[in-house]
């Protein structure tokens, strides 16, 4: 018999049962500090309710921190172009989506994707989202955000 795989069997056994310490933190075990609950706590949901030609403020700007949207369900009723857009049309508003000639009686969805990371769209601090409608007629829908000031 070798004596090198007796010698090899023991120091075998004696790591199999060897405990192993996490070196800090970032390997210790357990929940992590956010989780999909404290995520979806976070998450608002505001009604859209636009029934007037030009800027109508779906989510006012007075909040302070970026403004993370997530979901847009809306229904159109009369052919018209629509602009979801960040800030007034009077201060230069940066485009999010333009809808040129959106047919009567149609919705427009875009979906939660599943990534808390890649939203549709991103509206600057203090920077209101605004849905700008060329008739006075009505569009109706809700938004789902989120407002990331740095402290989460």
């Amino acid at each position: 018999m070798n004596p090198w795989n007796s010698i090899l069997a023991a120091k075998h056994s004696q790591l199999s049962r060897a405990l192993r310490v996490a070196l800090g933190t970032v390997c210790e075990g357990g929940e992590p500090k956010i989780t999909r609950a404290s995520l979806r706590k976070q998450l608002k949901r505001i009604q859209i309710n636009a029934a007037t030609a030009g800027d109508n403020v779906v989510i006012p700007g007075g909040q302070a921190g970026v403004k993370q949207i997530f979901e847009v369900v809306m229904w159109n009723v009369t052919k018209q172009t629509l602009i979801w857009q960040q800030g007034l049309t009077a201060n230069s508003p940066i485009v999010q989506t333009r809808f040129t000639d959106f047919p009567d009686a149609t919705g427009f969805t875009l979906g939660f994707n599943g990534n808390w990371d890649m939203p549709h769209w991103e509206i600057d601090n203090g920077q209101p989202l605004v849905l700008n409608l060329q008739n006075g007629t009505q569009v109706d829908g809700f938004v789902v955000y989120r407002v990331q000031n740095g402290t989460n």
